[in-house]
């Protein structure tokens, strides 16, 4: 399953794969410029810790233990990359020092 999402400055994309992948990508728009933002600080503190209960995330994707707590990270993400108010007060200015780097 894949959600489109469009924000001010940047674009995002959830996805749950077949195979229990769950990832997030950023695009920013100015430039087209892409990133994976599944373990960064803000997505992990909103998104993954509520179902996973971990803030050790490695890795740009994340392999799931069942389809379930991967649709719930599916859903859970598609909800806060719609609040407009969370977007761009938090995420895209983070994505701007992020990207900056």
């Amino acid at each position: 399953m894949e959600q489109k999402i469009e924000g001010n400055e940047y674009n995002f994309v959830v996805k749950l794969t077949d195979n229990k992948i769950f990832e997030i990508i950023a695009t920013r728009k100015s430039d087209n410029r892409k990133s994976s933002i599944t373990n960064l600080n803000v997505v992990i503190g909103e998104i993954v810790y509520p179902i996973l209960n971990t803030i050790y995330v490695d890795d740009t994707s994340l392999n799931v233990d069942n389809f379930q707590i991967g649709k719930n990270l599916f859903d859970l993400a598609v909800d806060t990359l719609n609040d407009t108010f969370w977007v761009s007060r938090y995420l895209e200015s983070y994505l701007d020092e992020d990207f900056s780097e």
